[in-house]
């Protein structure tokens, strides 16, 4: 008989016992990190902006920043009588559904068209409502077409293509490609990367392997453009800095989104190219950052990995999506999570760090 080793088992257990060192944001934010953020905010209203992809049910992480995001909001207004806050849910039904590789260059097809993102976006809508019943906050979803839509964006795409040399190489370093691109009126498919764009002064020509070469108006159709996620979030931080900087404009913007994006992705994608195309990073919104929530090696907590190869077979399945945290915590499980996190934004030796799947487990009690 093989005896059982039991030696990742010992490197696993632990005292129970939290330890909050710190380092970093939580020496300069030790408290008030809240009246910290009410100080740089100069209007009345504030829209908290989140996004997400939705290609499953929310997962783990997600509810760790859509909870964060509706805590920051709460505590905004509570800590200045003259804060109106909102949660805003940017819809990213735009991003990879299915993909296919035809003569070599990659196709796909992106959640709206293909109708999965449909699918999911009941329990994205639950899981705000109940957020919104907590907190009081109200909260806006918004589809990429509609993002698209706004009027400064032909503005910003034409930069972004007149730039096209330098932020080519930036936001995409393994191939210096600009990886805006446009679906196929007749069949959804889109190049992925795209390797076979033509651009010129106001459209850009983009080509589908079975229907041809078409031509897209920056000015006339701008709600047909899709970008991959470097570029999403330059052009999305230049529309929301515009935004705050408008006297027009009555909100002003916040973004609340995962650590995995912070730090070197942000200082090499976003700040530099934002600087590049003129404007200053003090002028780019406010970016709150939610903690990781990391598996037992320290690794990120992956959607994806969950999604397309089954992985995670050994943890409790609320960790993995919305749907089964629900099933098996229900309304009171999202209450004690948005509780836990609320707290983060108080103490923020909390909010400055990573947190285990182990630790939900302890606060679950499935330890």
């Amino acid at each position: 008989m093989v005896e059982k080793d039991n030696s990742l088992e010992r490197r696993l257990t632990h005292d129970g016992v939290v330890h909050h060192p710190l380092g970093g944001g939580s020496y300069v934010f030790e408290k008030g990190y809240v009246d910290y953020l009410v100080r740089q905010i100069i209007k009345e209203k504030v829209r908290i902006s989140i996004g997400a992809q939705p290609n499953s049910s929310p997962h783990f992480g997600t509810l760790v920043v859509f909870n964060l995001a509706y805590a920051l909001a709460q505590k905004m207004s509570a800590h200045s009588d003259s804060i109106q806050s909102e949660v805003f849910f940017e819809v990213i039904d735009t991003a990879p559904s299915e993909t296919k590789t035809i003569c070599g260059i990659d196709y796909q097809i992106s959640l709206r068209d293909s109708k999965v993102a449909e699918n999911h976006l009941d329990e994205y809508s639950e899981l705000l409502g109940l957020l919104k019943g907590f907190t009081g906050v109200d909260y806006t979803m918004r589809r990429q077409r509609d993002f698209n839509s706004q009027q400064g964006i032909p503005h910003i795409l034409r930069k972004i293509v007149q730039n096209r040399e330098t932020l080519a190489p930036i936001l995409d370093s393994q191939r210096g490609l600009l990886r805006m691109r446009i679906a196929c009126s007749d069949c959804g498919l889109t190049d992925k990367n795209g390797v076979k764009n033509r651009y010129h002064d106001s459209s850009m020509e983009s080509y589908c392997p079975e229907h041809g070469w078409f031509e897209t108006s920056f000015d006339d159709e701008s709600a047909k453009f899709e970008y991959n996620t470097p570029l999403r979030n330059l052009i999305r931080a230049l529309v929301y800095s515009s935004d705050n900087q408008s006297n027009d404009v009555p909100f002003e913007w916040l973004r609340v989104t995962g650590s995995d994006y912070a730090g070197y992705y942000q200082e090499q994608l976003l700040y530099k190219a934002a600087s590049l195309l003129g404007t200053a990073a003090h002028k780019l919104p406010t970016i709150v950052y939610a903690p990781l929530v990391v598996d037992w090696s320290g690794a990120k907590l992956s959607k994806s990995l969950y999604v397309k190869e089954n992985a995670y077979k050994d943890l409790p399945k609320y960790l993995v999506n919305y749907d089964k945290f629900r099933d098996k915590l229900g309304e009171e499980g999202v209450r004690k999570m948005f509780e836990e996190v609320s707290s983060w934004l108080d103490d923020s030796f909390k909010l400055f760090r990573s947190y285990s799947v182990y630790y939900f487990m302890g606060l679950f009690g499935d330890e």
